[in-house]
């Protein structure tokens, strides 16, 4: 079958790999969807070493197999699920300190550095993947709604890491996917005043429709604005969801004495920061990185029950085919839609 693999810095091929078989405690997913992220189009332009089993992970589809022996993971034939870090392996540090989220041996899985890598992602009509990484889904999600939960589960988990309390004022900076799944889960964890700072006038509006009480273009005036906005104390928490280098001290500078910065937007380019405006203000700096697999069902849920709107997210979809030069069209900043999904079955 032909998988979507990033093979160098701005080289993505449509490759023949072999289709996966149900050994080793995995399970065979049919992929309905799987959204272009982000960190793809990084990796992309900047050269990563990116495993081909995270290359597409943004992806949710029906289990056609899976591995008698992976019976107690509770997934069987038919399902609808998606994929993140495993629970861990239960004998190490973190799994004793219960931090499974940072198990270096579901790590090693979840970004293709085990000894039987998978030799594709989602980019592809089917993929082979730990029966244990598996979330079980609802049923009745459709296929963007499920390819949508990855992006809105990493957003659900910033919300978390950043710990922000009910009644505080936030604001997102950047209203990409990511930033527009964080703006709709902070609301829903209890901001009471939900700011967003986006130039692009459409997807600032689509925050705003989404649930979001303020819409900012970004420049010299937003650092006022914010706090005309909080009687002159700044926002409690910010979120950089921009990922880019010179987003970070801006989203600093929008906070009050002792607020919270949480990065989840990602770079791989250097930033430059001004600690002592750092030091000044007490900040308190969180990243966010993934999330748990409890998280993706919940998310899941949310999605499913309506209160929480991903799809609206879904703005185009492609084939394989097309996704070569659509990579390169993002790269170049030449395709604006918020979510690209890439249908693999289509020809």
């Amino acid at each position: 079958m032909r998988a979507g693999v990033i093979t160098g810095q701005r080289q993505f091929e449509l490759i023949d790999v072999p289709e996966p078989i149900p050994t080793n405690g995995r399970a065979v997913v049919e992929v309905r969807l799987c959204g272009i992220c982000g960190s793809d189009i990084h990796a992309y332009a900047e050269g990563w070493n990116y495993a081909p089993s995270i290359c597409g992970h943004e992806w949710f589809g029906e289990v056609v197999a899976i591995d008698p022996a992976a019976a107690a993971s509770g997934i069987t034939e038919g399902a609808m699920v998606m994929a993140g870090v495993a629970d861990g392996c239960g004998r190490c540090h973190y799994c004793a300190i219960a931090q499974p989220q940072y198990c270096r041996t579901a790590s090693h899985e979840y970004n293709g550095m085990n000894d039987d890598p998978s030799p594709n992602g989602g980019f592809a009509p089917l993929i082979g993947v730990d029966a244990y990484r598996l979330a079980l889904m609802p049923s009745d999600l459709t296929a963007p709604q499920g390819a949508l939960v990855e992006p809105a589960s990493v957003a659900f988990h910033a919300v978390r890491q950043s710990r922000m309390r009910p009644g505080e004022t936030v604001v997102v900076v950047g209203a990409g996917p990511i930033g527009q799944l964080t703006a709709q889960c902070a609301k829903l964890a209890g901001a009471s005043q939900l700011i967003v700072v986006e130039p692009d006038e459409s997807r600032r509006a689509k925050a705003v429709a989404l649930g979001a009480d303020v819409g900012l273009d970004g420049g010299p005036s937003t650092r006022s604005a914010i706090r005309d906005l909080t009687q002159g104390r700044g926002a409690d928490v910010a979120f950089d969801a921009a990922g880019i280098p010179q987003t970070l001290e801006a989203s600093i500078n929008l906070l009050r004495r002792g607020g919270t910065v949480c990065l989840v937007g990602v770079t791989g380019q250097p930033t430059e920061v001004m600690t002592n405006r750092w030091i000044t203000k007490e900040l308190t700096v969180t990243t966010s990185m993934v999330f748990t697999l409890e998280e993706a069902t919940a998310v899941g849920r949310l999605i499913g029950a309506g209160r929480l709107d991903a799809a609206a997210m879904h703005e185009a979809t492609i084939t394989l085919d097309d996704l070569p030069a659509t990579v390169e069209a993002m790269a170049n900043r030449e395709r604006s839609e918020l979510k690209i999904l890439v249908d693999s079955s289509a020809g």
